[in-house]
């Protein structure tokens, strides 16, 4: 949520966070947090010509016991078919800026986490739907 509001009013696109109260996970900080950004730049990146650019971060509880689900979701174009498999891929991009490895660090991340990242198109957004699968922590 902390990194969420530093967004808001970036080339005029509203970004809502959907919490979930007393949800907390256990991984290193620096580098989740990083994770989150970097989502949040690629719809940045990706709404760049939509009108009216809009990101839902949301956290909740999983179908799967003893996880949350994390989605961070745009009304851009989304990912096309063509590059779906290339997605999480090393040195991948379509953008003219960057070196490509931000997904793919994500994932290795996450995975150390004990987590999984996955690309759907957004049911609610109708844009891009990046979805964290992440392990509860016990208390």
């Amino acid at each position: 949520e902390q990194q969420i509001d530093s967004y808001n009013g970036i080339n005029n696109i509203k970004i809502n966070y959907l919490g979930l109260d007393g949800a907390v996970i256990i991984g290193p900080k620096p580098q989740l947090t990083r994770v989150i950004i970097n989502l949040i730049n690629n719809s940045i990146q990706a709404l760049e010509k939509t009108e009216g650019g809009k990101i839902l971060v949301s956290v909740r509880n999983s179908d799967e016991h003893g996880f949350y689900d994390i989605l961070v979701e745009d009304n851009g174009p989304g990912v096309s078919q063509e590059n779906l498999d290339k997605l999480f891929t090393p040195n991948f991009t379509t953008k003219s800026s960057g070196t490509g490895l931000g997904l793919a660090i994500s994932k290795i991340v996450l995975e150390r986490a004990g987590a999984s990242i996955s690309y759907s198109k957004s049911f609610t957004l109708g844009g891009a739907c990046f979805k964290i699968h992440y392990p509860k922590a016990s208390r």
